[in-house]
């Protein structure tokens, strides 16, 4: 995994922020990683939450118009996979590279289906590790039960007439 500057700022940070992941991406930074796949390497970058807009945008645009509902799930996800592949795949073998700089190329232009869904399937899971490394300082919270007092049995105000409350005691 490599990290790279997108942009520069200077801020003071405690040690522990500037090692935490979730700061050295807030600070501009970009996280990478090459993968291995059977027609070559590429490398991928972790999305952010304006890279995964974007990828929801070329969704859309992909769709002409035409509502989510329209499509059934396997067009959706085949769709969502190319706009993936299309935001976090920054570059990849000469033959890639080539391709990638023609105007207009998208992930959805290669032919074979496997090969897409190898991509996607070695880019989905970098972004899995590197999300479940960012840290949720979970000695430091309160994972403690709610006690609450006078919690009614049911509550009856319409939707949810009927429903249980519980609560559990330590």
């Amino acid at each position: 995994m490599e990290i790279t500057d997108e942009k520069k700022t200077e801020e003071i940070l405690s040690e522990e922020k500037q090692e935490d992941l979730f700061y050295t991406l807030l600070r501009g930074k970009t996280v990478k990683e090459t993968i291995e796949t059977s027609r070559g390497n590429f490398v991928v970058k972790f999305p952010k939450q304006k890279d995964l807009i974007a990828i929801d945008r070329r969704v859309a645009l992909m769709r002409g118009g035409v509502p989510a509902s329209n499509f059934d799930d396997n067009a959706n996800f085949d769709l969502q996979k190319v706009a993936y592949l299309d935001v976090v795949v920054e570059s990849g073998d000469d033959w890639f590279n080539k391709l990638k700089s023609k105007e207009g190329f998208t992930w959805g232009d290669m032919p074979d289906v496997d090969f897409i869904n190898e991509v996607y399937i070695k880019a989905w899971s970098f972004r899995l590790k590197v999300q479940g490394k960012f840290g949720r300082n979970e000695e430091k919270t309160d994972n403690g039960t709610v006690v609450a007092e006078n919690v009614p049995d049911s509550v009856d105000d319409g939707l949810f007439s009927d429903v249980a409350a519980s609560v559990k005691r330590d």
